[in-house]
Parts: structure tokens; C-alpha cells; sequence
């Protein structure tokens, strides 16, 4: 019984063993070897007292003095892939990138003296005489917004006196309206004896060119004037000088000062 037992025992101690020793074994190794170097130089990085511990394909796992570190097998010098059992020599990324690298020699080769003098010149224009006028542009823009806001109130209320004007003239008080934009369309049509229901049509696309013409013929009768100045009001550039004369020439021989004409009376006597 006691030998059975002990016999348990070293078979368990044995199992354990064998389970540890398959736990430490690194997968995916090249040789069961472990290699070590004194120094090792990668880059700009040396280790000393080097043990590789691990082989993969494409990294080593190695232990140095200063602790533990990954390393790809591409950083590897060609001496030491070789000691360790890589016969074939991995594509580093920087061969990968010597396309790009011999791109970019080839540009700076093409920097010749004369792209460098135009450069220089168009650097020096564009930090002097061009750079100003952007300035000069930047601090006029609001004098510009200001001077152009000022031109455009003078130019409206010019039309408004027009407007006023060409009421007066018809015998029709313009009243505040005319002073108001797209409201001013009311006294205009009371001016040329138009009921307020036009200023519907105005807004309906296709009435409102009807609603124009017959506005033009009956403003100009009302002014006692041609037809043919109501056919102007209706053509491109003519129609600035119709609207003119409309606000500043008089009546035909006064006749928008008379009143109505007198009825005559006559007394028959039987």
C-alpha cells in the first residue's frame, strides 16, 4: 500500500512536469535552440547579455540585461537572421517605400535655378504690392457698404417724390403709402383710376405683365398724356424717361387745373 502510494506520487510529479514543460515550450518556434549574443545592435537600440527565447516567423522574443523585448525579424541584421535560422531575407518597409523615395529625389532634382528664381518672385508679390491691395480692399469694404446703403436711399426716395409727383398731378393724394415699398402700389393705381383689387394681379405670375399694360395706358390718360407714353413705360430703357416726364411735365394746356366744365343755363321765357 505505501509503495502504491508513493508510486501515485512520483507519477503525479512527473505528469506535472511534463505539463510545465509543454506550457514553456514557444509556439510557432524555428530551432529548439536558444542562441545568445554578448551584444546585439538593432537600429540605434544595443542590448547586452542577449537569450532569444522565442523564433516566430516574423518576430524573436529575446531577453537582455535591461529586461524583455519584441523584435521583427525584417530589423534584424543579415548576419544574425542568418545564426538564427532565417534563410530568407524579409522585405523591410523601407524598401517597400524606395519607389516613394526615389519620387521625391526626383523632384528635388527638378528644382532647378530658374523654378526657384519664380518662386522667389511670386512669394515677394504676393507678400508685397498684391498683399497691400488685399489690405487696402479689406479697410475700403465698409466704406464701400456705406457709400453704396447711402446711393441706394437717395435713389428710392428720388422714386417716392416721383411717385408723389405723379399723384399730386392726377388730382389723387398720395398719402404715406407711397413711401412704403410694394405698398406704393396702391396709390399708383387710385392715380390712374384703377380699383385696389389689381394689386392682386401683380402678384399672380402672367397677370401681373396684364395688370402692367393697362396700368401704363390709363396713368398716361390720366396724366392727359399720348398713349404712346404708356407704350414707353413698357419698353427696357425708354421707360426711365416715361416715368420722368410723367413726375415732372405739366398737363397740356392746364387742363388737369380746370374743374368740371360748366353746365349751361338758359332761362326761356314763354
Amino acid at each position: 500500500m505505501q509503495a502504491h502510494r508513493v508510486h501515485q506520487y512520483v507519477a503525479g510529479r512527473v505528469l506535472w512536469l511534463a505539463v510545465a514543460a509543454l506550457l514553456l515550450r514557444p509556439l510557432g518556434v524555428v530551432g529548439a535552440a536558444l542562441e545568445t549574443f554578448d551584444v546585439l545592435q538593432i537600429g540605434t537600440r544595443t542590448y547586452t547579455n542577449v537569450t532569444v527565447t522565442t523564433k516566430a516567423t516574423n518576430y524573436i522574443f529575446i531577453v537582455h540585461k535591461g529586461g524583455m523585448v519584441s523584435l521583427k525579424v525584417a530589423d534584424l541584421p543579415p548576419g544574425v537572421r542568418q545564426q538564427l535560422g532565417y534563410a530568407g531575407t524579409p522585405v523591410s518597409k523601407a524598401a517597400t517605400n524606395a519607389a516613394a523615395v526615389w519620387v521625391k529625389k526626383g523632384i528635388a532634382r527638378m528644382d532647378v535655378p530658374q523654378i526657384k528664381h519664380l518662386r522667389k518672385r511670386l512669394e515677394e508679390n504676393f507678400r508685397g504690392p498684391a498683399a497691400a491691395k488685399l489690405s487696402a480692399m479689406h479697410l475700403a469694404s465698409p466704406r464701400l457698404i456705406f457709400v453704396a446703403l447711402g446711393v441706394s436711399l437717395l435713389l428710392y426716395l428720388f422714386y417716392g417724390y416721383c411717385l408723389m409727383l405723379i399723384c399730386r398731378k392726377t388730382g389723387n393724394p398720395p398719402g404715406a403709402l407711397v413711401w412704403l415699398p410694394v405698398l406704393q402700389l396702391f396709390p399708383m393705381l387710385r392715380a390712374a383710376g384703377m380699383s385696389g383689387w389689381w394689386f392682386l394681379a401683380y402678384l399672380v405670375p402672367g397677370l401681373n405683365l396684364v395688370a402692367q399694360v393697362v396700368w401704363s395706358v390709363k396713368i398716361a390718360k390720366a396724366r392727359r398724356k399720348s398713349v404712346w407714353i404708356g407704350i414707353l413705360l413698357l419698353l427696357p430703357v425708354t421707360n426711365l424717361f416715361a416715368f420722368l416726364y410723367l413726375a415732372f411735365s405739366e398737363s397740356a394746356s392746364g387742363e388737369e387745373d380746370e374743374g368740371p366744365e360748366p353746365k349751361v343755363m338758359s332761362l326761356l321765357t314763354v
